[in-house]
């Protein structure tokens, strides 16, 4: 459970800072290089990881509890909810700011387009917004138990 719990806040934390970082450049773009800098290093380093042992983590985490995949809406929410955040993470936002930042080493600030700065800083807040609902899922649990059909009805 500690693997789970550090993994994930680890994850929350590096999209938060990855947003802060892409946010600040909206109203100041002096700061563009360092702040897509870091925040394609964040991506590089942490993201894959992170959310790697988030996702992997939850999953033995359900299977090995009462809990289950598939016995609470709220436990297939959040399964539903990490696998489209690890795959979005990974290979569209993670790869749009590791992109920008490989463009500001090469060129310079006048890499970054307002265009990209808005999409790059858009994604971030919706993912950071999602591992959020993810965690309150996991504190309120919402929606009971799935139930099953009887077998008559099958």
């Amino acid at each position: 459970m500690s693997i789970h719990v550090i993994a994930s806040v680890g994850w929350l934390g590096v999209h938060g800072s990855m947003l802060a970082l892409t946010a600040s450049t909206l109203a100041a773009p002096e700061f563009i290089p360092a702040a897509y800098t870091a925040a394609g290093a964040l991506s590089s380093m942490l993201v894959l990881p992170l959310s790697a042992m988030a996702l992997v983590s939850g999953l033995v985490l359900a299977i090995g509890t009462p809990w289950g995949l598939f016995r609470y809406y709220w436990v297939a929410a959040k399964l539903a909810l990490t696998t489209l955040l690890f795959l979005g993470s990974n290979f569209s936002i993670g790869a749009e700011v590791r992109a920008v930042a490989t463009a500001v080493a090469m060129e310079g600030a006048t890499a970054v387009t307002p265009l990209d700065q808005t999409r790059t800083v858009g994604a971030l807040a919706v993912s950071f917004c999602v591992i959020v609902i993810v965690t309150l899922l996991s504190t309120v649990k919402p929606f009971g138990r799935i139930r099953r059909r009887s077998r008559a009805a099958r």
